[in-house]
């Protein structure tokens, strides 16, 4: 059977192939309307040793993901709850609150009120246990007489040392929020006549969602200018934020990446051989590469992430390797040589796509789920690409003869410039080589924290900052995980914890702070009972009247009416409910800033306790498959090198050496330049293995020095890849950022190095 007979079956195999991906594509944007993840978080490893810190991360990062919060004023509080109300206005009628009903606060006050006896603050615990009888006497008459913040809730009798409302107090001071005139309101710590109203913003829907952020964007910009306009300032804080963001600025580098590759794509491929057909070819072979990428990964993934895409752009500049390839090798052929030109071209482009595969394979090794999806997008859509070229392409490309162009031959040509090193020439190449690297390697510096990937607008972060220092609100990068097999056992174990976090002089932020287990509620109650019997006979000898017991209450606070009561609200996020085998919370921190006081919060050991520290973590793990990718670099060339012994024997270390050189001579050059070494300048050295080899084959297939097709393809594929990747170069997101700006150092090398290495005879 010969090789058009067979093209021609795959071809038709493929194209209902590439019809079920169209058929799949158009289904899931059009019909499903399904939309590109924006979560970055999505891009990040799960903890697969503690699921339970997993899952505690997605459940808070999941409530935070709805909520937008707002600070608006920074003079008198009259003009801040003026300049809320423009804000309100403005807003429309998307789901907001700022204002508090007296229902609210009457809700608080009758779910705490009939178990007041079993709430105490840690100090009355304390006094109840240690004072004497007539120092809680002089307390209790000091509060009959000099009745003292708070309100009190029944007779002075019934809560003779005001108990409750000292507990009542110490729950207001766990936020700086108060309520004033019916409204949230909270004033400066640093300047006390500066005050800010608290607007509260709640989505129906996620953050990350691209219709939401679209929806809201529009009359949040609006209502921040209307708060401007009344001469407040306005301080905004929340996911959804940095969600929006994110997701702009991927949209505008997908339409800048993937246009600017494409248009000067089509301007080489057009000097090059003139002709349209070529490049509407080259197009449609990038298109069917896209298409069927996007369909796979559906499939594997069930979602696709707008990094992904963005990545997926700079991707044309490789996949238009193949078509130009086949162009390059098909000038100056009438249409029935083309036959006798594949045979030959077979085996040369399918090493050549296999070393690129195998390149983007390996990004699949670290456990970011981000770089999964980019590694299974890219193999599909290059292989894809590469099935077009070798399947549609000849039946597609014409039945005249392709002529070659005066552009092509000249750039062809330039091949001839190249001297092929030997001997001396080999030793001044790698001597200066050695002294560029031993430069670049004094001026190394390598920097795994994952804060150095952050890429949301500064002006932002300083919101976010400033927003923290107002609200005094605790951190959500390090927190403790607390299970229990049941609600009891999971507060019982979270007081013991918050305990010994305030030992630490730590501010902690707890349920267990506003629901106390039953087994505190009972001991507290017990405990006032206790001392309340002692206190009356000295109360009624001091008064000279008989003081009244206490109204017996066996009221219990249980988890269920807590959490369906207005009180649960501020950390209602930090119950997680049922979670793995048991029941779980989140215990959040102030003040755990330092280094060696994050040591000393994961030394704790505590049954049913997690330490969480999410930077640390994902930090640490950069760092190991850093180092762990640097070896599996070292092992991808010696794979690389086999697969090219089989083709070029003793000869194959001409079509790597230009690659490896050019890897170190870029991570150099980086150096020299200030980068900051991390993973995602480790990752692109392996795409770059692929891409650079490559190069090698195709030059080593026909190494003479007046060969024209051979540098004309890698030349075009180079221009093709420099294109596309040097516009990565240019994204706002540091880890694209690092892939881009690495192989457009790298590409350029080793396509500048790759001809010095062929035979000096050729």
């Amino acid at each position: 059977m010969n090789l058009e007979l067979v093209t021609r079956r795959l071809a038709g195999l493929w194209l209902v192939v590439v019809l079920a991906c169209l058929a799949h594509n158009a289904w899931y944007w059009g019909v499903h309307k399904g939309a590109p993840v924006t979560d970055m978080l999505a891009m990040l490893p799960r903890d697969e040793q503690r699921p339970m810190a997993a899952q505690a991360t997605q459940a808070l990062a999941d409530a935070g993901a709805r909520r937008i919060t707002v600070l608006i004023g920074g003079g008198e509080a009259v003009q801040a709850q003026r300049a809320a109300d423009a804000f309100l206005q403005a807003l429309g009628d998307v789901p907001a609150r700022h204002r508090v009903d007296a229902s609210d606060q009457q809700a608080w006050l009758q779910l705490f009120a009939p178990v007041r006896a079993g709430l105490l603050t840690p100090q009355a615990r304390e006094r109840l246990a240690n004072a004497s009888t007539d120092e809680l006497a002089d307390q209790a008459l000091a509060a009959l007489y000099q009745p003292v913040g708070g309100p009190r809730v029944g007779a002075w009798a019934d809560d003779l040392l005001n108990l409750f409302s000292q507990w009542l107090a110490e729950r207001g001071q766990s936020s700086r929020v108060r309520v004033q005139d019916g409204r949230l309101m909270l004033a400066d710590p640093a300047t006390p006549d500066h005050h800010y109203a608290l607007v509260l913003i709640e989505l129906p829907g996620s953050g990350f969602e691209v219709g939401a952020q679209q929806a809201l964007q529009p009359r949040l910009e609006a209502a921040v200018q209307a708060a401007r306009g009344q001469g407040a300032k306005v301080i905004r804080a929340g996911v959804p934020l940095f969600a929006a963001v994110a997701a702009e600025q991927a949209q505008r580098e997908i339409h800048t990446i993937g246009a600017g590759s494409l248009v000067g794509i089509v301007a080489l491929t057009l000097l090059a051989f003139r002709s349209l057909r070529p490049r509407l070819l080259v197009a449609l072979s990038m298109a069917v590469g896209l298409l069927v990428a996007t369909s796979v990964s559906l499939l594997v993934f069930g979602e696709l992430h707008l990094v992904t895409l963005v990545f997926g752009a700079s991707l044309l500049g490789v996949a238009e390797n193949y078509g130009s390839n086949y162009f390059s090798a098909r000038q100056g052929l009438a249409a029935h040589e083309r036959w006798t030109m594949l045979t030959r071209q077979i085996p040369v482009v399918t090493l050549a796509m296999a070393t690129t595969v195998i390149g983007y394979a390996l990004l699949a090794l670290p456990p970011f789920p981000g770089l999964r999806q980019i590694a299974v997008f890219s193999a599909v859509g290059l292989v894809a690409a590469f099935v077009t070229v070798l399947w549609w392409f000849p039946l597609l490309d014409g039945n005249g003869r392709m002529a070659p162009t005066r552009f092509a031959d000249w750039l062809g040509s330039r091949r001839a410039l190249w001297p092929s090193l030997r001997g001396r020439g080999m030793a001044v190449l790698f001597v200066a080589s050695a002294l560029l690297i031993a430069a670049g390697a004094s001026r190394l510096r390598v920097d795994d924290d994952i804060r150095q990937l952050q890429s949301a607008p500064a002006s932002l972060i300083a919101e976010q900052r400033e927003f923290a220092r107002l609200m005094q609100a605790p951190g959500l990068a390090q927190f403790f995980v607390v299970q229990g097999r049941d609600e009891q056992e999971l507060l019982q174990r979270e007081e013991t914890l918050t305990a010994q976090l305030r030992g630490m002089r730590l501010g902690v932020q707890a349920v267990s702070d506003w629901l106390p287990s039953l087994q505190r509620q009972h001991a507290d109650a017990a405990l006032v009972s206790l001392r309340a019997v002692e206190l009356r006979p000295v109360l009624a000898e001091r008064l000279g009247q008989p003081v009244a017991a206490a109204a017996a209450s066996a009221a219990e606070l249980a988890p269920a009416d807590w959490l369906a009561s207005p009180a649960s609200e501020p950390v209602r996020a930090q119950w997680l409910g049922r979670l793995g085998d048991g029941v779980a919370s989140v215990v959040l921190l102030r003040g755990a800033e330092s280094a060696d006081t994050r040591a000393a919060l994961a030394a704790l050991n505590l049954a049913g306790v997690t330490w969480v520290d999410k930077v640390g973590e994902v930090s640490g793990l950069l760092g190991r498959y850093r180092q762990l990718m640097s070896g599996v670099l070292v092992l991808g060339f010696a794979i690389t090198w086999a697969a090219l012994a089989w083709r070029f024997g003793l000869a194959s270390w001409r079509a790597l050496a230009p690659t490896a050189l050019a890897c170190a001579l870029t991570v150099a050059l980086l150096a020299l330049a200030g980068q900051t070494l991390q993973l995602f300048h480790i990752l692109p050295l392996l795409i770059l293995l692929g891409l650079g080899v490559d190069y090698g084959i195709f030059l080593l297939e026909q190494p003479g020095r007046h060969e024209i097709r051979p540098f004309l393809s890698v030349t075009l594929a180079a221009a093709s890849t420099l294109l596309s990747f040097g516009l990565l170069a240019l994204s706002g997101t540091p880890a694209l950022q690092a892939f881009g700006l690495t192989l457009l150092i790298g590409v350029f090398l080793a396509w500048l190095l790759t001809p010095l290495f062929l035979p000096p005879h050729a």
